[in-house]
């Protein structure tokens, strides 16, 4: 790892101290999270918000933010985005190796054995019943996680002033109005909230050099 990647995680800015990273520790804390990671994606993401943001302190909420939006805009699947920059940004090439090895792992032999299980219990009723129950729960936590991802980007653009900030809820808000009733491809979702977002930024920026 080098200098800097140190001293970007010495400076986290969360509330805390950034504990050291180490390769070892790094391939852990993954091994951790695909080993606990049941529920799916949001599950996933809580866990890695926990360990890397609240708990260890290597990433800042606003950086794992970023995070998600450059992975949003790749095809494949989101999680492993992650993991990719994550590992990446803490520790270059070699964080990305142990990184991938430590979520895919275990999370890969649980949901096979986990698979054949439940093929053979699936028509149960009392296993229906669970299954809802359960999705309740994940439901709850998804909810939990996004307010957590959505959460740095209020706080930034509330800093930054009125615009920005009603901007911003302006955006998410247009978002998921236009995918619940337009359902236009999640791509052009995305190119349209960069535009406003790129023409927001030029004129907030052009009052700034007017002040």
């Amino acid at each position: 790892m080098t200098e800097q990647n140190k001293d970007k995680i010495g400076n986290s800015g969360t509330t805390g101290v950034a504990e050291p990273l180490m390769l070892s520790r790094l391939f852990l804390t993954w091994l951790r999270i695909g080993f606990t990671s049941f529920g799916g994606g949001a599950i996933t993401q809580y866990l890695i918000q926990e360990n890397f943001i609240y708990k260890r302190h290597w990433i800042t909420g606003e950086e794992y933010a970023n995070i998600i939006a450059m992975s949003q805009i790749v095809p494949g699947i989101n999680i492993i985005a992650y993991t990719i920059l994550i590992g990446k940004q803490l520790a270059g090439w070699a964080g990305i190796i142990v990184s991938l090895a430590g979520l895919i792992l275990p999370s890969a032999a649980i949901t096979v054995g986990i698979s054949a299980i439940y093929a053979n219990i699936s028509g149960l009723p009392r296993v229906q019943g669970a299954l809802r129950a359960v999705f309740a729960a994940i439901f709850g936590i998804a909810l939990a996680t996004n307010w957590r991802n959505a959460r740095p980007i209020f706080i930034k653009n509330r800093k930054r002033g009125a615009l920005p900030f009603l901007a911003a809820i302006g955006i998410m808000l247009g978002s998921a109005m236009l995918y619940l009733f337009l359902n236009p491809p999640v791509v052009v979702l995305y190119l349209l909230g960069g535009l406003c977002g790129a023409v927001l930024y030029w004129q907030v920026a052009g009052k700034i050099q007017e002040d």
